[in-house]
């Protein structure tokens, strides 16, 4: 997509999204103090941060994919490609890693798993990738179901897009409700995230609420709400329900709170850039900044998490002994520096560009 093309909103949700998952991840280390330390509240704050993100994330990816008319040709090589060969390069550093730092040879079962994003091992973040590649072949199925309605009734897509948004609030209720549940098996659970790749289209190509009122009242409220639910979630639900447990607990992707918290935060920033605010950071360095760093968010997750590994290990007492609000924020700002770095000689190399996840 070409700079004039670019949809600027979608580009500061993708960095806030990927800023958050590696908070994410750089606070799971300081679970270790355990959930009723006094710095628990700041360590499950910055944790918690992905349970808006990932959310965010598949929404885009529906926002920019739903409703396109792909071959199966260019959907393979231009849609899948893109994902496998920068994710099948990122499994071998990891396994190479692992084989010389962690099991001190080579395991071929660890590695699988390692591929499979298996739970517990160094490639855990890895799942991520094949929920997606799910969800894109969920989109392709999609698209040619509304191809073949749009050559035989007029606005199909439109009313397949509202009927299929429908149902997928009413997954994600039914699943809040405990009638359905969506973590049955780990394909279910992947195709369950069609329901916010749906969501995401329809809010991003629709105009309700702003035929009717005012850009400024919907980014107040859309603020004040997200603030209030963030809050209410981490304080009125994590942290007393981790603490009276004895071990950390919060809730799944499927639930309303996580739904109106994510749907509130893409809203914002969707009528945030009608504003000349956000018009003029566009137009600007910082815009630009945001632009590069959207760019690399997908190389910046495959190879972030290696990273905090290898921080974590062996630099523990030195973040352990400062303060949590200072220390988790500078283990997010070195991850993030020196994997930027990294994909940045990576996509100036020949060949090995193709690597870095850019897009």
């Amino acid at each position: 997509m070409n700079k004039s093309k670019r949809i600027f909103y979608f580009d500061v949700l993708r960095a806030i999204a990927i800023i958050g998952i590696v908070f994410c991840h750089a606070a799971i280390f300081f679970l270790i103090t355990g959930v009723n330390s006094s710095y628990f509240p700041v360590t499950a704050f910055f944790d918690c941060l992905r349970d808006f993100s990932i959310p965010i994330f598949v929404m885009l990816s529906g926002a920019l994919l739903l409703n396109r008319d792909d071959s199966l040709i260019k959907f393979f090589k231009k849609r899948l490609s893109r994902l496998l060969i920068p994710f099948l390069f990122w499994v071998l550093v990891y396994v190479a890693y692992a084989s010389v730092y962690i099991w001190h040879g080579f395991n071929i079962k660890s590695s699988i798993d390692i591929l499979l994003g298996t739970s517990g091992t160094l490639g855990v973040t890895f799942w991520f990738i094949w929920m997606i590649i799910i969800c894109y072949l969920g989109i392709f199925a999609i698209n040619k179901v509304i191809k073949f309605g749009n050559e035989r009734k007029e606005n199909f897509d439109s009313i397949f897009i509202k009927i299929l948004t429908g149902l997928s609030l009413i997954y994600i209720l039914i699943s809040e409700f405990g009638l359905f549940n969506p973590y049955f098996s780990r394909l279910v659970y992947f195709v369950s995230f069609i329901s916010y790749i749906v969501i995401g289209y329809f809010i991003a190509n629709n105009d309700y609420v702003g035929r009717k009122i005012d850009s400024k009242i919907i980014i107040a409220v859309t603020l004040v709400v997200s603030i209030i639910l963030y809050s209410y979630y981490i304080f009125g639900f994590v942290v007393p329900q981790s603490t009276s447990s004895n071990h950390f607990v919060y809730k799944g992707y499927f639930n309303l709170l996580i739904l109106v918290l994510s749907v509130n935060i893409f809203i914002f920033f969707k009528y945030l850039s009608k504003t000349k605010f956000l018009t003029n950071i566009e137009s600007n360095n910082v815009g630009n900044a945001i632009t590069v760093f959207s760019n690399y968010s997908f190389g910046l997750y495959l190879c972030h998490y290696l990273i905090i590994y290898h921080l974590k290990i062996n630099y523990t007492k030195f973040f352990l002994d400062q303060n949590f609000l200072i220390s988790i924020p500078l283990l997010v700002i070195i991850v993030i520096v020196i994997s930027l770095v990294i994909l940045w000689i990576l996509d100036k190399i020949p060949y090995l560009n193709r690597f870095s996840g850019k897009s």
